[in-house]
């Protein structure tokens, strides 16, 4: 079980949210406290896995892919683990989540164009274990945030 943040942990992602490329140095500048601090603070939110990554966050409309949808997927019985190991190998599947609710699996998906979804959705019913998926298409985004940006108040 994970220890909640402490205002300084949260200074610290709040301060690499605005510069996730600050040196150790701008980091405990930014937070107020000592280089020691800041270093050893960042190393255990790093070793706790609280901080996965730097970066870059990559925006997927000017990387090419224009199209989002999320695909609801219902799978056969005891098929979750060789579902899931299926759908990571299409790598425009950007998350996979276990659901409750009317299927069993959402994928957020991108792709290039409509007809580029399309053909990554018959990747996805060509899984034996996929019984039925319901598409629905992203129009827009109206927000997008991260957990570092909650943290950060942002």
């Amino acid at each position: 079980m994970s220890r909640p943040l402490d205002p300084t942990d949260v200074a610290i992602i709040a301060a690499l949210r605005r510069d996730p490329r600050a040196s150790i140095a701008e980091l405990a500048r930014a937070v107020d406290i000592a280089r020691g601090t800041a270093y050893s603070r960042l190393d255990r939110l790093e070793r706790e896995g609280v901080i996965t990554g730097y970066g870059p966050d990559v925006d997927e409309v000017r990387a090419g892919y224009s199209v989002l949808a999320f695909t609801t997927l219902e799978i056969s019985q005891g098929s979750h683990d060789e579902t899931i190991g299926r759908l990571r190998r299409i790598g425009e599947i950007l998350e996979i989540h276990t659901v409750t609710g009317g299927g069993d699996l959402l994928c957020r998906v991108v792709a290039r164009s409509n007809d580029h979804l399309h053909e990554i959705l018959q990747q996805v019913v060509a899984i034996p274990s996929v019984t039925r998926t319901e598409t629905q298409l992203s129009l827009s985004s109206t927000r997008r945030r991260t957990a570092a940006d909650l943290l950060a108040g942002e």
